[in-house]
Order: structure tokens, then C-alpha cells, then sequence
């Protein structure tokens, strides 16, 4: 009846955990040596796995890298939700903003694939879209809740989010450029908050 044989797997079909091992170890070459100078020979060193485990997965290196950054901004969110503190929208907005430019400041893969690497690899509109999937989609719905509650004036929040990812990224990039990150982020963060001042509905007497 076949009770207690191992199962054999077929033909070239890869191992359990196999895609696992790929993106970890992708994602510590993406990190360290950049997309371009990373080759899939390296990466199937690292990772222990078969070519055609590799290419089971991803079709080409570029959808790899996809999967890693997938991960890599998953994982930022994640973190910039702990830094997202306060009682109303625009609060969350600005707090959450500021703590944008603290991850930037760090020696993480965040800064090393996603803000870095990303746009460049995937190419804008491919990025835009996974990011839309992200970050940008918590962004509209803070923007769309604070045109709701009366705190900031009347505003698409569609253009508000795209306009706002644009200023976070070109701020986080300012402070990974700078040599004295802790001054960048002080200078970025000042204008992020001149910014939103600048949305905040105004009371009338």
C-alpha cells in the first residue's frame, strides 16, 4: 500500500522553501553589492538552490527583485505605522512623515533596495503601481480622512497622495545623500511641516 515510502518529487520541481531561500539571499546581495553587479550565479550560491528552482520562481531577475522589494516595503509600512502617532489624520499624516525621514536615515535595506534601487530597476510606472498597493494607498485614505473631518481644505486626495509620496521619497533621498544625516532630516522635516501647514483649513470668524 505504499505505507512509510518517501515521496519523491518530480522532475525538475523545486524543493519546499526553495523560493524563500532565493529572496533571502537576493535580498542580502541586492543590499550589499546593488541589482546590477548581483548575478544569478551568486545568487544560486547563496541560496543553495537548483537553476532550475531559480527559474521556476523567477523568470528573470528583474521579477526577483520585485519579490524582494515586495518584501523589503512590506516590511517598512509596517514600521512607519509604529511611527504613525496621533488623535486626528493629519496628525498621523505629519508623525508618520517625520518618521519616513528616520528610516531614511538608517543602514537598512529599505534605504538599500527600496528607496535607492527600486524605481531605477522596476521602472517607474511598475513601481508606482506596487507602491500604489502600499504606502500611497494609506496616504489617500489619511488625506481623504482629513478633508472629511474639516482639517485640511477641500483637495483630491488621489493628487494629495501622488503629490506627497513624491516629497517623502525626494526627502528620505536628500537625508541617505547627505553626510550629516541627522541635519538633512531636521531640514527635511521643516519643510514637511511648512507643507502640511499649508493644507490646514483655515477657521473663518
Amino acid at each position: 500500500m505504499g505505507v512509510g515510502r518517501k515521496s519523491k518529487r518530480g522532475p525538475g520541481r523545486p524543493s519546499e522553501g526553495a523560493r524563500d531561500a532565493i529572496i533571502a539571499a537576493a535580498r542580502e546581495l541586492f543590499a550589499s553589492k546593488g541589482f546590477e553587479a548581483t548575478t544569478t550565479d551568486q545568487i544560486l550560491q547563496r541560496s543553495g538552490v537548483s537553476k532550475g528552482a531559480i527559474y521556476h520562481h523567477f523568470p528573470s531577475k528583474v521579477h526577483l527583485f520585485e519579490a524582494v522589494y515586495i518584501e523589503v516595503e512590506d516590511e517598512s509600512v509596517s514600521r512607519l505605522v509604529k511611527h504613525a502617532t496621533g488623535d486626528t489624520p493629519r496628525e498621523i499624516i505629519r508623525s508618520g512623515s517625520l518618521g519616513y525621514l528616520i528610516e531614511s536615515a538608517g543602514d537598512t535595506d529599505f534605504v538599500k533596495i527600496s528607496l535607492t534601487q527600486a524605481r531605477r530597476v522596476l521602472g517607474f510606472e511598475r513601481w508606482r503601481e506596487l507602491a500604489g498597493e502600499r504606502g500611497v494607498a494609506v496616504i489617500r485614505a489619511l488625506f481623504e480622512a482629513a478633508v472629511e473631518q474639516g482639517e485640511m481644505d477641500e483637495v483630491d486626495p488621489d493628487v494629495a497622495a501622488a503629490i506627497w509620496v513624491a516629497v517623502l521619497i525626494e526627502g528620505g533621498l536628500l537625508v541617505v545623500d547627505s553626510d550629516n544625516k541627522k541635519q538633512a532630516r531636521e531640514r527635511a522635516g521643516v519643510i514637511f511641516e511648512r507643507l502640511l501647514a499649508g493644507l490646514v483649513t483655515v477657521t473663518k470668524a
